[in-house]
C-alpha cells in the first residue's frame, strides 16, 4: 500500500511529506498524512474502508457527504472544527477506489479534536450525550430521501438478541464463564 499515490487522487494541494497509523479504530486502517502547503504543515486524514464490514461503500459514501454536507451548510462559519470535511477524489467523487479494489476516503483533519475508547466520568458521558444531541438536531431537517442502510438490521435489537443468544448457547469461543455479569445485564433488560 503506498499512501502517497493515493493521496494524488484527492484534490489536496501541497507536497505529501509523510503518513502514521492513527488513532485505535479496529474497523477502517486510518492514517493522518501532512502535506507541506508553501512551508506551513497541513494534516489529512486518510481511512481505508473494511469493505468486508461495509459491503456497499459507495452507499456509505453518499450518506457521509449527504450528512457533512447538510452539517456543514447549517455551522456556516465554524464547520472546519465542527464538523467533518471530506476531500473529494480527482474524478468528483467522495471517495477514490485503488486498483486493487481498496476505496478510500479523505478528510480535513481536525487539529485540537480528541477521542475516548471508553468513558473517564460523567461529565465526559453527558458532554458525549449532548454532543451527539446536537448532532441530531443538526441532522432533523435533512432532506429526503433517506440515508442508505450501509450494513442490514446493523440497529434492530431483536436481531441482535438473538445473534447474542445464539452466541451464548454455541459458546463457541468458551467466553461465557467469563461474561457472566455482562450477561446477566443484558438479559435482564431484555424485556424493555
Amino acid at each position: 500500500m503506498n499512501l502517497q499515490s493515493v493521496a494524488k487522487k484527492f484534490l489536496l494541494h501541497g507536497d505529501y511529506m509523510e503518513a502514521q497509523p492513527y488513532g485505535s479504530g479496529h474497523i477502517n486502517d486510518t492514517y493522518a498524512a501532512t502535506f507541506d502547503q508553501a512551508g506551513t504543515r497541513v494534516r489529512y486524514i486518510f481511512q481505508r474502508i473494511n469493505h468486508r464490514v461495509f459491503k456497499n461503500p459507495v452507499a456509505l459514501m453518499e450518506n457521509i457527504y449527504r450528512v457533512t454536507t447538510h452539517v456543514q451548510a447549517k455551522l456556516a462559519g465554524a464547520r472546519s472544527r465542527r464538523a467533518l470535511t471530506l476531500v473529494p477524489a480527482r474524478d468528483g467523487q467522495p471517495f477514490h477506489r485503488d486498483e486493487a479494489g481498496n476505496f478510500w476516503r479523505c478528510y480535513l483533519f481536525i487539529e485540537g479534536a480528541r477521542t475516548y475508547d471508553t468513558v473517564e466520568s460523567p461529565t465526559q458521558a453527558y458532554e458525549a450525550a449532548r454532543a451527539f444531541g446536537g448532532f441530531q438536531e443538526l441532522l432533523a431537517d435533512l432532506p429526503a430521501p433517506r440515508l442508505h442502510e450501509t450494513i442490514p438490521d446493523f440497529h434492530h435489537t431483536p436481531k441482535r438478541l438473538a445473534a447474542l443468544e445464539a452466541a451464548i448457547a454455541a459458546d463457541a469461543a468458551g467466553r461465557v464463564r467469563d461474561c457472566g455479569p455482562e450477561i446477566e445485564f443484558v438479559m435482564k433488560r431484555r424485556a424493555r
